[in-house]
C-alpha cells in the first residue's frame, strides 16, 4: 500500500518588481524547474506538494530568498551553504549600495539565485527521510 508523503515547500522573498543588481535571485524560476523536472521523473508520484509563495516587504530583506522545506531551509537539510560570488559594488537607482551590500554579515548571499542541484538535493534528501526505501 502507498501511502502519501506531504512535502510544504516554501519560498520567502522579496518582490521588487524589478532586479537593481546582477545578484539577485531567480530562485523562483529554479524551484519552478526542479519540481517540474522531479514531476517527469515520477520522483514525486505519490506526494502531496504544498507550494507557497511568502512575499515580503522591502523591510523585512534579511529573511529574503530562503527556500524551506518542511519548516527546514534547503541549505540545513544538504549541509551546505548557497554559493556566493562577490559583487563588483553595484548600486540601486538611487545610487545607493545594492541591498546585497546592506545585508548583514552572514546573509550577504540572501538575494543570489539557489542552484538548481541544490533545491534537487534538498527535496530528494527531504523525501529519502520521509519514505524510508524511498530511491531515485
Amino acid at each position: 500500500m502507498n501511502e502519501t508523503t506531504r512535502l510544504h515547500i516554501e519560498w520567502r522573498h522579496l518582490d521588487l518588481g524589478q532586479s537593481f543588481c546582477g545578484h539577485c535571485s531567480d530562485t523562483g524560476v529554479n524551484l519552478w524547474e526542479v519540481i517540474t523536472t522531479l514531476g517527469q521523473e515520477h520522483l514525486l508520484d505519490g506526494v502531496e506538494l504544498e507550494l507557497e509563495n511568502i512575499i515580503l516587504p522591502p523591510e523585512q530583506f534579511e529573511e529574503s530568498n530562503v527556500v524551506l522545506i518542511n519548516g527546514v531551509p534547503v541549505e540545513e537539510i544538504v549541509g551546505t551553504e548557497v554559493p556566493f560570488p562577490g559583487c563588483t559594488d553595484c548600486r540601486d537607482l538611487d545610487e545607493e549600495p545594492c541591498h546585497v551590500h546592506r545585508a548583514p554579515p552572514g546573509r550577504e548571499n540572501i538575494f543570489k539565485a539557489i542552484p538548481v542541484a541544490l533545491l534537487r538535493a534538498a527535496i530528494l534528501k527531504s523525501l529519502e527521510q520521509a519514505r524510508p526505501g524511498f530511491d531515485t
